[in-house]
């Protein structure tokens, strides 16, 4: 069985579950999947679904998870994790993943007009920084899932700490992009850029293709359509001074703010539809 199998079958027999075994299976859950980067996944899967499945039997016989294992989840997770070394090829694929993600963010947008080369050098220093905040996140994250922080419980406190750290993580982003400049440079006028454009299409349609759940990523596929059309259309002749975004900068700024004023719209409805699937189940 696939990892994608596997985690489906994984949501749904996790609704089998008491309250109280949710609690406990879904802390193992997290704890094992954060602490477990860099390690085989499937592996993590695999057991992931054996412990439910373990943990369901027990519940047919009135046995709480806790008093059929007999220890605490974290503990159970370690003495798995002990026998899954990390792996460098992992490691790679993550690493190969954030540089394609962060690439497909900041390429297209680009794209979407001429006259700017594209800095191949920044793109790899801010993914080697993404990657790093993404390690420590899943280690900390791993680390808190089974400590209480009473001191953020207030939602509104809760919300101004995320958004401190959110600053704090996004402002290197920043400052290298704007400080840092390298003779790394890609020329995307032309021919080019419509090549690039067509294989990141092809890409993003690979990944999005092999996603179980496409619902999530539908208004980043709408983004990345139009800022790829908005990109061809800057590199034809007979277009481009129309779409300019100094000739025909009013409709470029038009199209842009077309585009997210959609994207917001198509991003609530989503969101709304998964709430009222999840209240349905």
């Amino acid at each position: 069985m696939n990892i994608k199998k596997m985690i489906t079958q994984n949501n749904q027999l996790r609704e089998k579950l008491t309250n109280e075994n949710k609690v406990y299976y879904e802390n193992l859950l997290l704890y094992l999947r954060f602490e477990g980067i860099m390690r085989d996944e499937e592996k993590i899967e695999a057991f992931l679904l054996e412990v439910l499945q373990d943990i369901l039997l027990a519940q047919q016989d009135g046995i709480s998870a806790k008093s059929y294992f007999g220890k605490e989840p974290k503990v159970i997770a370690d003495d798995f994790l002990v026998t899954l070394p990390r792996s460098l090829w992992e490691g790679i694929k993550l690493f190969l993943l954030v540089l394609v993600s962060y690439a497909g963010s900041s390429i297209l947008p680009s794209l979407t007009t001429t006259g700017k080369p594209i800095d191949i050098g920044i793109m790899l220093i801010t993914s080697i920084y993404a990657f790093i905040v993404i390690m420590a996140s899943f280690k900390y994250l791993a680390s808190t899932i089974y400590k209480l922080t009473v001191f953020i419980k207030h939602k509104v406190i809760r919300l101004l700490v995320l958004w401190v750290v959110l600053m704090v993580i996004l402002a290197p982003v920043l400052l290298i992009n704007f400080w840092v400049h390298t003779p790394f440079k890609i020329n995307v006028n032309g021919v080019l850029g419509i090549v690039i454009i067509m294989v990141l299409w092809l890409i993003g349609l690979f990944f999005y293709l092999r996603i179980a759940d496409k619902k999530f990523w539908t208004p980043f596929v709408f983004v990345a359509f139009v800022f790829g059309v908005m990109g061809i259309a800057a590199r034809l002749p007979h277009l481009a001074t129309f779409i300019n975004v100094k000739s025909g900068r009013y409709v470029y700024a038009g199209l842009m703010i077309f585009t997210m004023v959609i994207f917001y719209l198509i991003s609530y409805l989503t969101i709304r539809k998964m709430k009222k699937e999840t209240n349905e189940h």
